[in-house]
């Protein structure tokens, strides 16, 4: 269910925005707003958003079961990247690498 939102929310995004990036983005608006849904309860229920003085952020898990969830959107992420990378890497041929 999250990591289905999540994949709703980074196909919005430009190639070239790496996903990880867009995870921390959408991690970062879940925890800020009221809860809309039970998706936005269970992130602000088991992650943490931590900011410094310089506006640096840091999102930690509360539980184990919040590591997890963070542990496994993470590599949602990679392997979103290596897709994209890898349909980019179908696409071009071998003369183009000379």
């Amino acid at each position: 269910m999250i990591l289905n939102a999540f994949s709703e929310y980074i196909k919005k995004f430009n190639a070239d925005v790496p996903a990880v990036v867009v995870l921390s983005r959408w991690l970062r608006e879940k925890i800020i707003k009221e809860p809309e849904n039970n998706i936005d309860l269970v992130i602000q229920k088991e992650l943490a958003l931590m900011k410094n003085k310089r506006g640096l952020f840091l999102i930690t898990a509360k539980s184990e079961s919040g590591r997890n969830l963070l542990e496994h959107l993470y590599e949602f992420a990679l392997s979103y990247d290596n897709y994209k990378f890898s349909k980019w890497l179908h696409k071009i041929k071998a003369s183009d690498f000379n």
